[in-house]
């Protein structure tokens, strides 16, 4: 069939060309096909509770090492290897690395996360997937759907509040604690700033040092809650203008005040012993900086408890971290549109880059009319292998056909059938609706 022009071109009309490629994990093409299935958990399920990182730390994790070790038959104490000696045993060993990790995380979720402890809550639905950082090593991203967690529209913030604090903290325990040792070496981050850091051309575009609060609070964009009272009091009266909202003196004002409290944070010679002392020495209280926190952001999130020590350390779970024993991130997803925009679309991300230049490639072929099918087909094949650059371990992946993402998948089938049931429903509908309107 290759062989008529014909058929060929109508591939490469129709995107054809690329859309092949669905089978073949990491390409563009299968995390679309692993995206509608998120959208159809998501349609289903709810919003999810969770979102979770979890970091490789295999030059830290000394089983890695042994293992590594023993596969090189070096006859060495762990203890003894330097760094340089450490990431040539990694090296050396991709495909060792990469399946003890995959073997680790999956321990980790059914011994630990869906334990009968609970550690987050009764978890009754997840997604996850494998992802490979710069350096090569991997890393898990995920999503929770957590039994009867409060939601934000719907319970009480102090019911969320209270939520979060039972599973999240961000404390710097004291230096006499076995988890200090953890805490310090793998969740502070760093105060020399990476390039990861400045990509965004900021300073820190994980905003560290994060500002302390004596609690635990959501910060709402005050735009939007004034909306919303105006929308649950139609009757009550004029709307209120948007200038009286947020008004520019307002803003400028609470600008200045982040500005000062990153400032504070920044001075090395300052040294405040609480919150509280720093607040007071720039002239402000704890109700004054979450005011100012709500006029200058421009979503809902929420701003954990964090004393003066800890505005470097990342938020974790005390029983998770003991476990996992390496970087972590746990958050609570908050509206919808963080579920179904940032979190979808980060942790479902195609690979950006390649999707780009195949469409690019595609649009180009279809603007040059001299070029045949053959030409066309094999320029495309060309733009994919040739244009990807892999780590060694996600090459194993590639290559053992190892699973880079999972859902439960008991379930999955069904929630497609649910979803694609109350898709043709809806069509029906509207149908309906419009003809009864002609």
């Amino acid at each position: 069939m290759l062989g008529r022009t014909d058929f060929v071109k109508n591939i490469l009309n129709y995107d054809m060309g690329y859309k092949f490629l669905k089978p073949i994990r990491g390409t563009p093409v299968f995390w679309q096909s692993v995206q509608k299935d998120l959208f159809a958990m998501v349609r289903q399920l709810g919003i999810p509770t969770w979102f979770c990182s979890f970091s490789s730390a295999d030059m830290r994790w000394t089983h890695f090492m042994e293992a590594f070790m023993c596969a090189d038959n070096i006859q060495i104490n762990v203890d003894n290897l330097d760094w340089a000696q450490k990431c040539d045993l990694l090296k050396n060993n991709p495909v060792t690395a990469a399946r003890m990790f995959d073997h680790r995380f999956h321990c980790f979720l059914k011994d630990v996360l869906m334990s009968p402890s609970q550690p987050i809550g009764k978890i009754i639905d997840y997604f996850y997937r494998v992802e490979f950082q710069q350096r090569g090593s991997a890393h898990t991203h995920c999503i929770f759907w957590i039994e009867d967690a409060p939601q934000l529209g719907i319970n009480t913030d102090e019911e969320v509040i209270a939520f979060i604090d039972k599973y999240i903290t961000c404390d710097l325990p004291p230096e006499t604690d076995p988890l200090f040792e953890i805490v310090s070496s793998v969740q502070m981050h760093s105060k020399k700033h990476s390039k990861s850091c400045k990509k965004q051309h900021t300073k820190c575009r994980f905003n560290f040092p994060r500002p302390p609060s004596t609690k635990t609070f959501i910060s709402k964009p005050i735009k939007n809650v004034v909306t919303k009272q105006n929308e649950e009091k139609p009757n009550s009266g004029p709307q209120q203008p948007e200038s009286d909202m947020k008004k520019p003196s307002d803003e400028t004002l609470a600008k200045q005040t982040m500005t000062k409290v990153k400032e504070a944070l920044s001075n090395e010679h300052a040294a405040y012993e609480t919150t509280d002392d720093l607040f007071k020495s720039i002239g402000i209280n704890q109700s004054v900086f979450e005011k100012a926190y709500q006029l200058t952001s421009n979503k809902t999130s929420v701003v954990h408890k964090r004393n003066i020590k800890d505005v470097w350390v990342n938020q974790y779970n005390k029983d998770l971290l003991r476990c996992w024993n390496a970087n972590m991130d746990l958050q609570f997803i908050c509206d919808i549109y963080a579920c179904v925009v940032y979190v979808i679309s980060y942790i479902s991300k195609a690979e950006r880059e390649m999707g780009l230049l195949l469409k690019h490639t595609q649009n180009e072929i279809n603007q040059n009319e001299n070029l045949e099918a053959k030409q066309a087909l094999n320029k495309l094949g060309s733009v994919f292998l040739h244009n990807r650059e892999v780590s060694a371990q996600e090459s194993v992946y590639r290559v053992t056909n190892e699973i880079k993402r999972r859902f439960t998948e008991s379930n999955i089938c069904s929630y497609r059938r649910q979803y694609c049931q109350n898709e043709s429903s809806s069509q029906c509908h509207s149908e309906q609706n419009r003809s009864t309107k002609l």
